[in-house]
């Protein structure tokens, strides 16, 4: 493609401004559909595994009519001479539903000893650490959990609980995560506090964190596991990846198979506004041919023009694409991929575009544009100059 032609097309362009931009604003808005669809999902793949990162190597819990139950601080004992077994925590936690919020807070437990906020991989914003002496009563939460529960370093707040007899707890401080996950809906208190408001029993927990010193045996040792508590269930870190990665790619999936309709409506109506040649244009090529134009040099400039309006409006939709969900926030998409929640996760998403990502939705969405403009410039370029000027 020359320079003239270039120059040419972006004449014709500007002699043409309405049909330039109901096809260009059409394929933009295509790309920004495909584009943030697929940045989303990126995104979100890349949270989960920040998010999984911060897991143990194995979680070991019990099941109990196929239903999630405590399990007993005895049974880490059958665990701990496992080769490969460098650790077993005991972890206090579980769900409390709040009727104000109409939503499920996550009370965990820390043992004295322990960072309070180890467990969250977080860091104090405001207030100061728990004391974890049995008798303080005190919570750290999430800042937006905070925010939602309507309270304030230095309040009482009393968790909803099946023991009458569990303490109020203060509120003493809030932290703030690298995942955000862990700041959104956590409150975290010592473990005789976490025990009180979630009714467990001082022999029971609600599963084990195992570390191990070799990570590439979490198949065999989670084997054994199972071998020596036949009603445990044991979750790898690992096979989480593959979950977050098949639960992301269907969803996208779908959200994109919906919107197939649209890019199909798009091509019908660029393939309707190509193949048809007004008397300008047609008058307009005449006059190319029989200044010496070939017939290659005019179907050249008819794909000149169509390539200019693919590539422009791909470059926009790509933009608009990437500010739809990092600097919006991805509205009406984040709720479709990442699922419905009260206290959902509102942090910024980290992008995690590459080139070779945004090579691939521009062929996928510009290659079929500008393959259907070959025909209609085909038979531009056929436009005899006589029967051009007797027609006018």
């Amino acid at each position: 493609m020359t320079i003239g032609l270039l120059v040419f097309a972006l004449r014709a362009l500007s002699r043409r401004k309405a049909r330039a931009v109901a096809l260009g604003g059409g394929l933009a808005f295509a790309v920004a559909l495909v584009a943030a669809v697929l940045f989303l999902s990126d995104a979100l793949r890349g949270e989960s595994d920040a998010a999984r990162n911060a897991l143990p190597d194995l979680v070991v819990s019990r099941l109990r009519g196929g239903r999630p139950a405590t399990i007993s601080l005895q049974d880490a004992q059958k665990i701990v001479g496992i080769d490969s077994v460098r650790s077993v925590t005991p972890r206090v936690w579980g769900y409390v539903f709040v009727p104000a919020l109409q939503a499920n807070v996550v009370v965990m437990g820390t043992r004295e000893g322990s960072p309070p906020l180890e467990a969250v991989k977080g860091t104090l914003a405001e207030g100061h650490d728990l004391r974890l002496d049995g008798h303080a009563h005190e919570m750290i939460a999430g800042a937006r959990i905070a925010k939602f529960l309507g309270v304030v370093v230095g309040d009482e707040l009393g968790l909803p609980s099946p023991n009458p007899k569990a303490p109020s707890l203060k509120l003493v401080g809030t932290f703030s995560s690298s995942v955000d996950l862990f700041t959104n809906d956590v409150i975290v208190t010592s473990d005789a506090d976490a025990r009180a408001v979630l009714g467990l029993g001082p022999d029971e927990c609600a599963d084990f964190s195992v570390e191990l010193s070799n990570p590439e045996e979490a198949g065999v040792v989670a084997k054994t596991v199972t071998m020596r508590l036949p009603d445990a269930r044991v979750v790898d870190k690992k096979l989480l990846a593959r979950a977050h990665t098949l639960a992301f790619g269907r969803r996208s999936g779908i959200v994109l198979a919906a919107s197939f309709p649209v890019f199909l409506a798009l091509l019908v109506l660029a393939w309707d506004r190509l193949s048809g040649v007004g008397d300008t244009e047609r008058r307009e090529i005449a006059v190319l041919k029989a200044v010496g134009w070939s017939t290659s040099d005019v179907l050249a400039a008819k794909l000149s023009e169509s390539l200019l309006v693919g590539v422009l409006a791909t470059a926009i939709g790509l933009a608009l694409g990437y500010a739809w969900v990092f600097l919006a926030g991805a509205p009406l998409f984040r709720p479709a991929l990442a699922g419905f929640g009260v206290l959902y996760p509102e942090a910024p998403l980290t992008p995690q575009v590459d080139v070779a990502q945004l090579l691939g939705i521009s062929l996928a969405v510009l290659g079929p544009f500008v393959a259907l403009s070959i025909v209609p410039a085909w038979r531009a370029a056929q436009v005899d100059p006589m029967d051009a000027m007797r027609d006018e």
